[in-house]
Formats: structure tokens, sequence, C-alpha cells
């Protein structure tokens, strides 16, 4: 039976991870956040924020389960929103993102997240201002929500890479570098999707050495390489692959990384 789970990375915010609820459904909620977002002045620490909105969701009846992540740095971040949206959909539910729960980074890696795995991602609207006391940051957060209207964004699509080159992508984020040979272990291992017929033999022999080096890098490398994924480096006969910067941020979103 389909169940409907919400993910939202916490700060220092109450109504905006609870209001909603007024209005939507959920059996499970993801809240995700960072024990070392320290409050300052009239703000308590993350920690408290946890605690208050844990205890709300479970007045309502919705299971509540805590991650840790890193609420300041956008690839951890990515990596645990996407890993969590993936275990959900295998179990085929129904999957929301809060986006407008903690701050301006961490909405843009919910949000990147949600589109990309193309799950609902919601903005909840603050309609009573900030907290402008202790009592009010501790009985709402930092901001206000009186009569909770939340506005679904619209998802667009995120062309990252597919298949086996997310696997290669992923796998490459994890080791830092990797040559032709660590890519043939992975075929070997039946690791990378679509190259699995490089494991079998051709009238009874094995393939040749340069077969597999060309379907490698007209399959997997030559198209990474064009859209700026890995780069590609040759120290004497051997290719050693790196990852970009733009092709850690594709590996932590599509999420088969830990954070």
């Amino acid at each position: 039976m389909e169940e409907i789970v919400h993910i939202i990375p916490l700060s220092f915010e109450i109504d905006r991870a609870v209001k909603p609820f007024e209005n939507m459904r959920a059996n499970r909620a993801y809240l995700v956040y960072s024990r070392k977002l320290k409050g300052k002045n009239i703000v308590p620490d993350a920690s408290y924020f946890i605690k208050a909105v844990k205890r709300k969701l479970e007045q309502l009846n919705i299971e509540v389960i805590i991650v840790e992540s890193n609420l300041s740095d956008p690839l951890p971040l990515l990596s645990t929103i996407s890993n969590l949206i993936n275990r959900e959909k295998k179990a085929k539910n129904l999957i929301y993102v809060n986006m407008s729960a903690s701050g301006k980074l961490t909405a843009v890696s919910a949000t990147l997240a949600a589109m990309y795995h193309d799950v609902k991602v919601y903005y909840v609207n603050t309609d009573g201002g900030y907290a402008r006391d202790e009592n009010e940051v501790q009985k709402h957060g930092l901001s206000i929500v009186n009569d909770p209207k939340c506005s679904i964004l619209t998802n667009f699509t995120i062309d990252i890479p597919s298949g086996a080159k997310s696997t290669f992508l992923t796998e490459l984020y994890k080791k830092g570098k990797m040559t032709m040979k660590d890519i043939i272990q992975l075929i070997k291992e039946n690791k990378l999707q679509g190259f699995d017929d490089l494991n079998e033999s051709i009238n009874g022999r094995q393939r040749s050495q340069n077969n597999l080096l060309v379907r490698i890098n007209r399959g997997l490398l030559d198209e990474l390489k064009l859209n700026g994924y890995i780069q590609i480096e040759k120290k004497g006969r051997s290719k050693v692959i790196t990852i970009t910067d733009k092709g850690i941020y594709a590996a932590c979103l599509i999420g088969t990384v830990t954070g």
C-alpha cells in the first residue's frame, strides 16, 4: 500500500515543518538535521527544534525518522536527500520534500534533489513574520505560520548521466581516480549495466583488450568527458580518469553515494 512520505531538512524552524500537516497527510517524515548548527542570541541549538518538531509530528500520528547530515555543505546534503528519495521510491511511496524549513543553501539542495528525482517539492509561506523574542522562537521557530499555505513547485528536467554512466560516476567519486584496468574490473563484477556482454566470449574466445578499450571509450568515457563530468590524463601508456567539480555534484545528486 502506498504511503505518503515527507523529507524535511530542518534547522531553526518549527511552524514551517509542522503547520503543513494541517492540510497535508503523511505516514512518515524524515527530519534531516546537522548537530553542528548552533543557535545565537535568542535562538537555541538545532537539537531543540528537532525534539520540538518530532514531538508535534508524533502527536499527529506521523512516524518520525531523524537523519543526520551536513546542512552547511550542499554535497553531503544532496546525497542524503537523494538516498532517502531512492529508498522510498523503491517502496513505491509518494514523496514530498519541504525546502523551506532551513536556510537558503539547504533550500537549493532540497529543490535540486527533488526535481532531479521527479518528486514533489513545496515551499511553506509565512504570514506571521519572524519571531521577535525567545518565547516566540521556542514556540514557532524563526518563522511564524498562522494559516499554512504551501506552494508546490513545478519540476523541470535536470539532465544527468544515467545507467552505467551514473554508476561509474559515483564509483569514481568514491575512489577519487580510476584507470582502464579499474573499469574493466567493474565490468567483470557486473556493476556497469549494459556492459555485461563484454564478459561473454565470442565463438569460445575472450574479447581482445583493444575491443574492451574501444567499447569503454565510446560507450562510457567519451560522453562523460565531453559533458565535463570527468577528466582523462595520460600517464605513460595508462589513462587516469578523475572526476570534475561538476561530476562530484552529479554523483551526489544521483544519490548512490553516502554523504
